[in-house]
């Protein structure tokens, strides 16, 4: 039924009427041709020459090439007529289109005759001031969208400190006439007991939150006190941490440094990165000494001896992004090597890397690592 309907002579002239003008003349060309052949061979035949003759075979052939050689011509001649036709509509197209380029091409040429050339450092300055103008507003975006977030963290973690200071409130050491008699203010550095470093504690698996208690007056500070204060109290029942850091924090410059290195390590535990999760090199003593006496470069670089590649990415990123967490790590790592210096000439070696394997140290090693401080 399909066939019928498509040699409906109605189907037929409406095809023929809704085809291009080349395909309406290569059909009338053939149609024309066809009838013309067909004609001449049948008169041909009529006579009965080629019978006569004895060619009959030869003469059907000779008609038979004599119409579909042309037919194939006529039909090779539309297909490229239409193809000319419609390669031509695809350059006007591209001609239209290109139109608005060449217009804004030649725009940005008077432009750029009027202002003189440019330079590829004027290039490399536009590029910089774009990227400079987009780090800026997304750091203003996070740094709102964090703001309110860490004002409201910064407020529970007071109230949790308040609470469990009030818990973890230990008998105070008294201490010794002699310190008594000190004045307020001094930090008895001859004072600190020279004892052998501790083993590190056990690495615990997440960075359990640092209360800091208020400060008290100011007492003699025994080397296992430093070592537990720059570790920080592993936990609410580490009641002799709690006390370690409440005799720290009596001293101006221990309170500034262990104050910036809380907000470093809870900054860093929101991002997932744990002191305690990170192996650090083994750092000769001799490299310490010569970075708090102010060497940089090569001789230095194994002071940064944490080079976990997912913690200085991310501190990198932290420092680029959130400007909350650049100003504290910066003001972190200035106090902390302050204090180390300080502390340094009265510590033997083994103390030193002691001071160093703490929560505290391990943070500075890392924050200096990402912001480059040992080149």
């Amino acid at each position: 039924m399909a066939r019928l309907r498509s040699l409906d002579p109605r189907s037929l002239v409406d095809r023929f009427s809704t085809t291009s003008t080349v395909n309406r003349a290569a059909v009338i060309a053939g149609t024309l041709w066809t009838v013309l052949v067909v004609s001449y061979a049948g008169g041909y035949f009529a006579t009965a020459g080629g019978q006569a003759r004895g060619t009959a075979f030869l003469d059907a052939v000779f008609f038979l090439v004599a119409l579909v050689l042309p037919l194939g011509l006529v039909t090779l001649a539309a297909w490229l007529a239409a193809e000319l036709v419609r390669q031509r509509e695809a350059v006007a197209s591209l001609v239209a289109a290109a139109e608005p380029l060449s217009q804004a091409l030649g725009a940005t040429r008077e432009a750029l005759a009027e202002e003189g050339p440019i330079s590829p450092r004027d290039v490399e300055r536009a590029v910089a001031a774009a990227l400079a103008q987009a780090r800026a507003e997304l750091a203003r975006d996070l740094g709102q969208a964090v703001d309110g977030h860490v004002a409201d963290l910064r407020d529970g973690q007071r109230r949790i400190e308040a609470a469990l200071a009030a818990a973890a409130q230990p008998a105070a050491q008294p201490a010794s006439p002699q310190a008594a008699q000190r004045p307020a203010g001094q930090v008895r550095r001859g004072a600190l007991q020279r004892q052998a470093a501790p083993p590190a504690p056990a690495e615990a698996e997440a960075q359990p939150a640092l209360p800091m208690p208020a400060p008290e007056p100011e007492v003699a500070l025994g080397w296992d006190d430093l070592l537990r204060a720059f570790d920080f109290p592993r936990d609410a029942e580490d009641r002799e941490g709690f006390g370690a850091l409440r005799r720290a924090l009596r001293h101006h410059d221990l309170a500034q440094m262990l104050q910036a290195a809380e907000d470093v390590l809870n900054l860093l535990s929101q991002e997932g990165v744990y002191m305690d999760d990170l192996v650090h090199e083994p750092v000769p003593a001799e490299a310490w000494r010569a970075f708090l006496q102010g060497k940089r470069g090569p001789e230095v670089d194994a002071v940064g001896g944490i080079r976990d590649a997912h913690a200085l990415e991310t501190v990198r990123a932290l420092m680029k992004s959130d400007p909350i967490f650049r100003d504290t790590s910066l003001f972190f790592q200035r106090r902390f090597d302050s204090v180390l210096t300080q502390l340094a000439g009265n510590a033997d070696d083994a103390q030193l890397l002691a001071l160093v394997d703490t929560r505290s140290g391990r943070a500075f090693m890392l924050c200096a690592r990402a912001s480059g401080s040992f080149g």
